[in-house]
C-alpha cells in the first residue's frame, strides 16, 4: 500500500472502500476496493476531502489481502463448507 496525491493516483488501484457522506441523503460506498482512479473520478474525490488516496503496489515481496484469504480458506474450509468471493 503506498500513500499518492489524489491527482497523482490516475490508474492506480484503491486499496479500499471509499465512503461519501451527503448529509440527510446518502451515506454508501463511493469507490470501492479495486477500482482503478480515471481523471472523472478526481473532482469528486477532491470534494469528499480526499487529498491522498492509498493504492495498490504490485510488489512481489507482498501478498495482496484477497489472494491471503484464499489461502487462509484453503487451509480451514471443511467439506461441509462452500467458499464465497472477499469483498
Amino acid at each position: 500500500m503506498k500513500r499518492v496525491k489524489t491527482e497523482d493516483a490516475v490508474g492506480q488501484v484503491l486499496c479500499h472502500d471509499l465512503t461519501r457522506i451527503v448529509r440527510g441523503v446518502s451515506k454508501g460506498p463511493a469507490f470501492q476496493k479495486g477500482h482503478v482512479v480515471t481523471a472523472q473520478d478526481i473532482p469528486l474525490l477532491l470534494s469528499m476531502g480526499k487529498d491522498y488516496l492509498y493504492i495498490w503496489e504490485n510488489d512481489a515481496s507482498m501478498l495482496h489481502e484477497n489472494d491471503a484469504a484464499d489461502v487462509l480458506r484453503s487451509l480451514c474450509q471443511g467439506e461441509h463448507m462452500s467458499a464465497s468471493e472477499p469483498s
